[in-house]
């Protein structure tokens, strides 16, 4: 209706009702309605005149909406086609976002390239961009590449998040690394950052098969309590687990009453953990018991 009347809303109009698009309708349906808006289908509009429709000319926000939409859905070569098609220069945040698609696709030398190309552009990074090249680094293993951006990140004044401890965390628990693991999640314990719930969990998982059941159980106590997190179910299964094996029952059960609180319920491992658990302490009488009940459970599932 405005462009059938000559009436030219501002550019960020346009890009507020392009990424409202993409995100109700998907992004095709975005990519269509940014063509149409800026007549970039259009024969009889030259690029020189792009934008004619509603006399304005999409910016480097009208391609990162449109590269955001891509990341969001997981569409990573469609962020590199967005890329490719700018016609004006990138900020901090587009190049963070073709860095963040190519480390998930896991090209992080081509997001290093990217990264090199910023910086001799004098495009200083933010914070985002940083923790995107960290956890790039840590997910293929190298960890102290990752850890060069952080003190590179940290010496230029940019203060850290929550997000730079969850990279490096998984990071050291990727290459089974638990103790360097434990010292960076101790600090950002210290730090009041919140861990993801993910976090928690690779950290429990690498302690526990360590051996270090007490020191997992505490971790996952400290972090309920402080920031009230809700740990995932797989943390819970880790953790009965360690008791079980180590004869706790009594503990192993107080966790499995608290995951179940939480919503989550007992599957076979966790039946079996148990029921190994009380074979171990020569409880066949419970051991059968718990059989039955797992194989009933499986029945009516």
């Amino acid at each position: 209706m405005l462009l059938s009347r000559g009436i030219s809303p501002k550019v960020t109009t346009l890009n507020s009702l392009i990424f409202r698009v993409c995100k109700s309708r998907g992004f095709d349906a975005g990519y269509a309605i940014y063509r149409e808006i800026f007549r970039l289908d259009d024969p009889k509009y030259e690029i020189s005149k792009r934008g004619s429709g509603f006399k304005v000319n999409p910016n480097v926000h009208t391609y990162n909406e449109l590269m955001l939409c891509c990341y969001q859905d997981a569409l990573f070569e469609k962020v590199g086609e967005i890329w490719n098609e700018m016609e004006c220069a990138p900020n901090t945040y587009s190049y963070t976002l073709r860095m963040a698609s190519l480390c998930d696709e896991g090209r992080v030398e081509d997001a290093e390239k990217l990264w090199e190309e910023m910086r001799n552009k004098r495009i200083e990074p933010d914070v985002i961009s940083y923790n995107t090249m960290m956890g790039g680094f840590c997910n293929i293993g190298d960890v102290g590449r990752a850890e060069e951006f952080y003190r590179e990140m940290t010496s230029g004044g940019i203060e850290s998040t929550a997000s730079t401890y969850d990279h490096l965390v998984k990071g050291y628990c990727n290459i089974g690394d638990v103790d360097s693991a434990v010292l960076v999640y101790k600090d950002m314990y210290r730090k009041d950052f919140c861990p993801v719930p993910s976090t928690i969990d690779v950290v429990t998982r690498l302690l526990c098969d360590k051996g270090r059941v007490k020191e997992a159980l505490q971790l996952v106590r400290n972090a309920t309590g402080k920031f009230g997190l809700v740990p995932k179910g797989n943390s819970y299964e880790t953790l009965i687990k360690g008791l079980c094996a180590e004869g706790r029952m009594e503990e192993a059960f107080k966790i499995q009453a608290e995951m179940v609180g939480k919503g989550f319920h007992p599957n076979s491992k966790i039946y079996a953990a148990f029921i190994d658990g009380h074979v171990r302490q020569g409880n066949e009488e419970l051991a059968g018991a718990l059989r039955k009940e797992m194989l009933q459970t499986q029945i009516q599932s």
